[in-house]
């Protein structure tokens, strides 16, 4: 078990003098689809460098060094909420750590990517290995979903995972609820039953921050499931 770092910089606080190489223009592309922000990130070649070299050169503050970077923040939900200021850095924090542990359980990082081999050509113990993987990755995930539930309770939990782990949106969430509970409310706004399934979609939304600001506090204090 270990526990999640404290999170207090947001990767789109401000990103002046921080070194990094030229970035397109901010913006959205693609009809809305891609939106182009200017942030950081640790930089990868000093990662691990918790001291930092500004630090043993006296010339800025303690920490690992940072970088600009270009991001896509329509790219999911969780970059798309942390760019709007609805969740803090230390739950977007927590929803990455959901995200990685639901994603490994799931498999949608072992297709064929490219310049990877048929995997019809790897050799049995290859194989076995990867099946033993895909068997921790599911314990793990048992385990994950266990602590949100206890943290956060069960309605708050399922919707955080069906929102980072099969990446639905909180009106489709909303809707699957009202077809559950035998209502209609994706009728006509003039029925009023579609102002029903948007305050539905924003109490959804309302569980899913508030659920993943009380995962961040609760996993710095207790430790995190995995």
């Amino acid at each position: 078990m270990r526990g999640l770092k404290t999170v207090t910089v947001g990767r789109y606080s401000s990103v002046q003098s921080l070194p990094g190489p030229d970035l397109p223009r901010e913006g959205r592309r693609a009809g809305g689809k891609i939106e182009i922000v200017h942030g950081h990130e640790l930089d990868p070649f000093f990662a691990h460098d918790l001291g930092g070299v500004a630090a043993r050169e006296k010339t800025g503050p303690k920490g690992p060094r940072r970088q600009r970077v270009a991001i896509n923040a329509r790219i999911d939900i969780l970059e798309y909420e942390h760019r709007r200021g609805r969740l803090t850095p230390a739950a977007y924090a927590a929803g990455r750590y959901v995200d990685e542990l639901l994603e490994a359980a799931s498999g949608r990082r072992s297709g064929i990517e490219f310049g990877e081999r048929n995997r019809a050509a790897l050799s049995s113990l290859a194989l076995q290995h990867a099946m033993a993987a895909r068997i921790d990755a599911a314990r793990d995930a048992g385990r994950l979903k266990e602590s949100m539930a206890r943290e956060i309770g069960s309605e708050s939990a399922r919707v955080v995972t069906l929102v980072v782990g099969e990446s639905l949106a909180f009106r489709a969430i909303a809707r699957i609820d009202a077809m559950r509970s035998g209502k209609n409310k994706e009728a006509a706004p003039l029925l009023g039953k579609g102002r029903d399934c948007e305050r539905a979609a924003r109490r959804i939304g309302g569980l899913f921050r508030a659920g993943l600001e009380d995962l961040a506090i609760a996993w710095e204090r207790h430790g995190a499931p995995v």
